[in-house]
Formats: structure tokens, C-alpha cells, sequence
């Protein structure tokens, strides 16, 4: 990366990734206003992060920032969703925009703790399909594709006390592993 100041470190990584940042934005997003609004919490959260923490780990700035954006499009199409039937903030009254504002600052997680979290998911995951095939397969349709039990024992072609046993087992043996 070379030798940078912070800023000129920031201002280098954004001039390169605007543009792909930008079009992953405005592709989930319905509005270009509300895109712009989000473009603007992607960068700051970049910047607070990069003066808190450095630079010096950050192998792709481009993918580091597409993850903070898939986190912000996410919280804003939570807010949209939940508040009304509305396809963008500028749709909202005065009164909704506060109410808005408050949730969203109220509810904001910390990226860190959820990439942390996301990172911890994933050495769990690898874990456990490293561990034993049918586990593995278990813990995807259980957690990823949102299946019940016995439509994985169905799916399976195993006993329901087969699944229940895995699955049980390997989360007090992951929660021993990764003290959880």
C-alpha cells in the first residue's frame, strides 16, 4: 500500500472505489437520494475504522467497503420496511423521518462486532463441515436454509433423533470450543 497518511490513504481509496461502490448501492437501493445518504455512512464508517484501527490489515479496500455497504443497505431497507409502505426516506413525513432517526441510531450495531461475529460464524461453520459431512449438511439446512428438523431428516433420508443428536451435540461441543 505504501506509505500513506490517513488521509491521503482515505482519499486514494475512495477516488478508486466510488464507482463499484456506488453501483452496488444504487442497484439495492430504490432511491437515489437515499443511495447518496448511504454512500456517506459507508465512508465515514470506513474512515472511523481506519482511524481507529489502521489500514495496514485491509487486503482489499473495495471488498472491506462492498461489506460495509451490504451492512448499511441492509439496515436501510430494514428501517423502510418496517416503518411503512414507502420506497424511499424522501416519501416520509417530517414525523416518520424522527422516528426514523431515532431507531436507526438507537439500533445501530458497532461493524466491527458484526463482522467479528460474522468471522466467528464462519471458523464455526468450517468447524463443523471439516468435522463430520453430515453435520455439516445439517447446520447448512438448519441455519442457512432455514429448515426444520424433520424436514432435514425427510431431506436426509436419517432419523429425526439423528439430526436432533448432531446438531445438539456439535453446539455444546462448539460452545466448549470457542468458549460461547
Amino acid at each position: 500500500m505504501g506509505d500513506y497518511t490517513l488521509d491521503s490513504y482515505f482519499n486514494r481509496v475512495y477516488d478508486e472505489t466510488i464507482s463499484a461502490v456506488s453501483r452496488f448501492v444504487i442497484s439495492k437501493c430504490g432511491n437515489i437520494l437515499d443511495s447518496e445518504d448511504i454512500l456517506q455512512n459507508i465512508y465515514a464508517r470506513f474512515y472511523q475504522r481506519i482511524s481507529k484501527k489502521g489500514y495496514a490489515d485491509i487486503d482489499s479496500p473495495e471488498a472491506f467497503l462492498i461489506n460495509i455497504a451490504k451492512f448499511e443497505c441492509k439496515s436501510y431497507f430494514g428501517v423502510i420496511k418496517k416503518h411503512s409502505r414507502a420506497q424511499s426516506f424522501g416519501d416520509f413525513t417530517e414525523e416518520q423521518m424522527v422516528a426514523v432517526e431515532a431507531e436507526m441510531s438507537a439500533t445501530q450495531k458497532n461493524l466491527e462486532d458484526v463482522l467479528c461475529n460474522e468471522m466467528m460464524a464462519r471458523q464455526i461453520f468450517e468447524d463443523i463441515a471439516n468435522t463430520d459431512e453430515m453435520t455439516g449438511r445439517i447446520f447448512y439446512l438448519h441455519f442457512v436454509c432455514d429448515m426444520k428438523l424433520d424436514e432435514i431428516a425427510d431431506a436426509l433420508g436419517v432419523n429425526l433423533s439423528t439430526v436432533k443428536n448432531k446438531l445438539y451435540r456439535t453446539i455444546e461441543r462448539q460452545k466448549k470450543k470457542f468458549n460461547l
